[in-house]
């Protein structure tokens, strides 16, 4: 094996380090390099939180990206990224529903040697679950209607919801009409089913922003020691394992 020289970016302690691992995998003690949970996961929550919006018929939706946790699955190969996440939706200043949720997100590394980087392929949105917490919330009838209607609500309480709707959304669309009466419904799950395929568009079109390829810098000792020697990446003993 023939050894080029260490990378000039390198600070003197890491360059050392560098030579030294070098000399293991030389000598065939040194076969592998390890990427922990807990080190994804910093990398992974630098650039949290992440908010973004998404069209729904009536008012503003945000989903929020609060903080992030890994898991590593042995037997698909794959990393798994699990998101604590808000959604808050609001209309004419009123809140008319907020709440938490786990989103969860799949995707499977790949190490690309003529680029020198760490991919992430097969990306996948995997599913949401809601959190009954203290912070969700839908706004009650009597304010949604009020949000809406610019008159005197008492003379709608003795109609029916649908005659209501139809006062307070006047000259709109029956689809925002149906929108709304999932709020006076009243359920936090089925109004977070009906946006789930807004949240995970939204979400993969966030992700189509970022980059997938992650390219091995030469200032940091372990990156350009793989950037060298390194042949693929894969997931053993729950850690991102990079192999020489």
């Amino acid at each position: 094996m023939t050894f080029s020289t260490t990378p000039m970016s390198l600070t003197f302690k890491a360059r050392c380090k560098y030579l030294f691992a070098r000399l293991l995998i030389k000598l065939g003690k040194l076969k592998h390099d390890d990427f922990t949970k807990e080190e994804l996961e910093s990398s992974l929550n630098t650039s949290l939180p992440h908010g973004f919006n998404f069209d729904i018929p009536v008012g503003i939706a945000k989903v929020s990206l609060l903080e992030g946790a890994v898991n590593l699955d042995e037997s698909h190969q794959t990393i798994n990224a699990q998101f604590l996440a808000s959604i808050v939706i609001e209309s004419a200043g009123t809140t008319l529903y907020r709440a938490h949720f786990i989103v969860v997100l799949g995707a499977t590394p790949f190490y690309d040697k003529g680029t020198k980087s760490v991919c992430l392929q097969a990306i996948t949105f995997d599913h949401i679950t809601l959190i009954n917490d203290d912070y969700a919330l839908i706004g009650d009838t009597q304010s949604l209607l009020s949000a809406f209607l610019p008159g005197n609500l008492n003379t709608l309480l003795g109609k029916t919801v649908q005659s209501a709707l139809s006062l307070v959304t006047a000259g709109t669309s029956a689809k925002v009409q149906n929108y709304l009466t999932l709020f006076l419904a009243g359920s936090r799950q089925t109004i977070l089913d009906y946006h789930t395929p807004q949240i995970r568009a939204a979400v993969l079109k966030e992700i189509a922003k970022q980059p997938t390829h992650f390219q091995l810098r030469q200032d940091v000792w372990r990156e350009a020691l793989f950037s060298r020697y390194g042949e693929r990446v894969g997931i053993e003993d729950n850690r991102l394992r990079f192999y020489f």
